[in-house]
């Protein structure tokens, strides 16, 4: 059971104890991301990430990499467009170790314009890796196209124009707005005694002040924007594709129908797209679908890769199937394995230390609380296969399928019109 404090400057605490482990997994987890920058800085929020990790009041960088190979285990950080999570899981012995670098790590930066640049050709190399990948780039050109022109369509990495543009003065003001204690959420899972924690936690936090959460105006919903682009990319051996529809956000009462529809259409080796795609015609080596929620709005995206002559069967025989789940609905066979399926990985990821530090801070950024197990597998119990069908007409209703091709595909073409005439 995770067990939640709220500290007198605004920082929440969650600790979630697990007696039969011998290690314990720490995130300090922020809400600052992609959709939190200003557009002309996208790339910020990630940078920073980078330049923490550079040097601190106490630790410079040399001696803050020696730690993190001493305490073993793993220590990382990422960004996503919502917020920022820095992460460490090691033995229960080392417990004051690891929250006192990575504590040092987030509130006690040095910030220093030669790490700055260091940091910015880091950056930059990162980006065009990103780019050299077909995957990540038929994936990102879709979410910019799709989500044109709102924060959350901005690309997490930011641009070589954006990242040129960003200066010390930006990334520390950037820090001092959104680093604040009521933007932080510290988490802990593992073995551990919640009240030593409490007390480990409040004294490294006691000093730290600033800002409460911020109250802000309600979030702009994005508007979809109807798509289809062909990124013609010589030199592959494959095209990678990434289809797209409107999704439920993470405030809507239907994620969890979603979730459910997200599974069935491609969420193992029993879905459709799978089974069709795949198992049946041979066409691919791998097909799966993705539900992406976010406070202010949600996409369903599905992914594949093929060799480039098989892409216009590909891309048929996906809107075929997307039309008869349309029309034909789940199946109530269908309803029940998606079930298993996802209790069963709810359950599972109960044995992880890192996963339950995460699943905890992620509801508490999203909902201000964390539910049981219990709670969760009964939501997803009492979903009905009306209203999964429900949620499938909704995201397949055709008026926002879009999709991104990057690859040698000589002419082919395919237009937003074709697509939405498909379902």
């Amino acid at each position: 059971m995770v067990v939640r404090r709220v500290l007198d400057n605004g920082v929440t605490v969650l600790v979630d104890r697990m007696a039969d482990v011998r290690s314990f997994s720490l995130g300090f987890f922020v809400r600052a991301g992609s959709a939190t920058e200003p557009a002309s800085r996208q790339g910020l929020s990630h940078f920073l990430e980078h330049l923490l990790f550079k040097r601190t009041r106490r630790r410079t960088n040399a001696a803050i990499a020696r730690e993190i190979d001493r305490l073993g285990g793993d220590v990382d950080a990422f960004t996503t467009r919502e917020y920022t999570g820095f992460y460490c899981r090691t033995l229960d012995t080392r417990f004051e170790e690891a929250l006192d670098l990575l504590g040092d790590v987030v509130l006690s930066p040095a910030f220093n314009a030669a790490d700055v640049e260091v940091e910015r050709g880091v950056i930059l190399e990162e980006i065009g890796e990103a780019n050299d990948n077909p995957e990540d780039l038929a994936h990102e050109n879709f979410v910019r196209a799709f989500w044109k022109g709102h924060p959350l369509g901005a690309p997490i990495l930011g641009t070589e124009k954006t990242i040129r543009a960003i200066r010390l003065d930006d990334i520390y003001r950037y820090y001092r707005a959104r680093y604040v204690p009521g933007e932080l959420v510290v988490a802990v899972a593992g073995h551990v005694e919640e009240d030593a924690v409490f007390r480990a936690i409040g004294r490294l936090l006691r000093r730290r002040t600033g800002g409460r959460r911020r109250a802000g105006a309600p979030e702009r919903a994005p508007r979809a924007h109807r798509h289809a682009r062909i990124h013609r990319k010589p030199g592959l051996e494959q095209a990678h594709l990434c289809f797209g529809m409107a999704a439920s956000p993470q405030s809507s009462g239907r994620r969890y129908a979603g979730a459910l529809f997200d599974t069935v259409l491609g969420g193992g080796m029993s879905s459709r797209l799978f089974q069709q795609v795949r198992e049946r015609r041979g066409l691919v080596y791998t097909i799966g679908s993705s539900l992406n929620s976010y406070r202010a709005g949600g996409y369903e995206s599905i992914s594949a890769a093929c060799a480039s002559k098989n892409l216009p069967r590909v891309v048929d025989v996906t809107l075929a199937e997307l039309s008869k789940l349309k029309r034909g609905g789940v199946r109530a066979r269908e309803l029940a394995w998606a079930k298993e399926n996802l209790t069963s990985n709810l359950v599972l990821a109960l044995e992880s230390t890192v996963s339950r530090m995460s699943a905890a801070a992620r509801q508490e950024l999203y909902f201000r609380r964390t539910e049981k197990i219990e709670e969760l597998i009964a939501k997803v119990e009492a979903v009905t296969l009306a209203e999964v069908d429900a949620e499938a007409r909704r995201v397949l209703d055709g008026r926002a399928l879009s999709v991104s091709v990057v690859g040698n595909v000589g002419r082919y073409t395919v237009s937003a019109a074709e697509l939405a005439g498909a379902l």
